[in-house]
């Protein structure tokens, strides 16, 4: 299998500077580079760059490689994420053990989401998935952590919970809107996969209200003009971004974002095991309900087979005078579904009788005789 690794990098709050934009062209002479973008691909050798050094001037980053390695870090300005908010989604803080991490570089914060698959996956491809997955930065930025709760699911097994004695352990907190993921949420899913049962555990426990957003004007009147004047100052000095996200997540206040009832860690496994139990079940039955239709069907189907028994086996000289093998072939078709529909009547010896005289009739055509024997 060859290799295959794709580095892709994006700056969405504005073009990278100019510092940036020559550190950006010395990680690779053959690298699509601009100040809003970043990509190329390896199918030998590897990135020489720094990605958190690239993470200090673009926005987002994604990588994948065929061996089963994703990832995607989100760049945020250092005011723009609530910290404390984050926190309880994180696990150690591994970025290479958990999925969901949070790291500090320089004056930004980047989240990472990253998945190793024992294995890899075979050919994949890379390009254009940064912009599926770029609404999730914006999302944050608003403070919907549906992306984070993602996040930590993708690292709970259920089963390792089930019986373990520590119910003290709370989960994080279950964010609105989980039973109705973003194209850029469904992107993040499926390249950081959790338990589907857990999953709709969870949505199932997610609140169906979304905070009520704050108008902008509302927010800016509640600001003294000391404040304003300190943001206006940061502006100046280039750090729109960072205030634009300060004050989005002014429009809504932490307070107001409804969050899924408190549950426990052993609990909410305990619930992702029923619910897995109960979709096998109804897949069971639904398989089985299944296999009895299609048994029918086929029952029907022998049967009209065994009223037009005559006619079928005078079709099949026409067949045989045709000397092929796609007429040997259907030829030999037409007498297994004879033989199906004589045993489900009851009748076996009747085809055999009429078999060994079709045999005797075409005891010159070897090849025929031969599929007779596989029958």
């Amino acid at each position: 299998m060859s290799e295959y690794q794709y580095y892709e990098f994006a700056a969405v709050d504005g073009p990278i500077s100019d510092e940036g934009l020559q550190y950006a062209r010395g990680c690779s002479s053959r690298a699509a580079v601009s100040r809003v973008r970043w990509q190329n691909t390896y199918t030998f050798g590897s990135f020489h760059g720094s990605v958190e050094t690239l993470l200090k001037y673009y926005d987002a980053h994604f990588y994948i490689a065929n061996w089963g390695s994703v990832c995607l870090g989100l760049a945020f300005p250092e005011s723009a994420l609530d910290l404390e908010a984050v926190q309880p989604y994180l696990r150690g803080g591994d970025r290479f053990k958990d999925t969901l991490s949070v790291a500090k570089i320089g004056h930004r914060h980047i989240v990472w989401w990253t998945r190793n698959e024992e294995g890899g996956w075979g050919w994949t491809e890379g390009e254009g998935l940064i912009d599926q997955l770029i609404g999730v930065r914006e999302e944050l930025l608003r403070g919907d952590y549906r992306a984070l709760f993602l996040g930590w699911l993708a690292d709970f097994d259920p089963d390792e919970w089930q019986d373990r004695g520590d119910g003290g352990v709370v989960m994080p907190p279950i964010p609105p809107g989980l039973d109705r993921l973003s194209p850029a949420l469904m992107t993040l899913a499926k390249h950081f996969p959790s338990d589907p049962d857990a999953l709709a555990v969870a949505a199932g426990l997610s609140p169906a209200s979304r905070a009520i957003r704050l108008p902008m004007a509302e927010v800016l009147e509640k600001l003294s003009p000391s404040e304003m004047r300190a943001l206006l100052a940061r502006v100046a000095e280039g750090g729109g971004p960072g205030v634009m996200a300060e004050l989005n997540r002014l429009t809504c206040p932490r307070g107001q974002i409804p969050e899924g009832q408190a549950m426990n860690c052993v609990d909410f496994a305990a619930l992702t095991i029923a619910a897995r139990r109960a979709r096998q079940k109804q897949e069971a039955e639904a398989a089985a309900a299944k296999r009895q239709h299609e048994a029918e069907l086929r029952r029907q189907h022998l049967a009209s087979i065994w009223q037009r028994a005559d006619r079928l086996w005078q079709d099949l000289d026409p067949l045989m005078a045709q000397k092929i093998a796609s007429a040997y072939d259907q030829a030999a078709g037409h007498l297994q579904e004879l033989r199906e529909a004589h045993a489900q009547a009851g009748d076996l010896h009747r085809f055999q009788q009429r078999l060994d005289e079709f045999r005797r009739r075409y005891s010159n055509r070897p090849s025929m005789l031969r599929r007779i024997e596989k029958l």
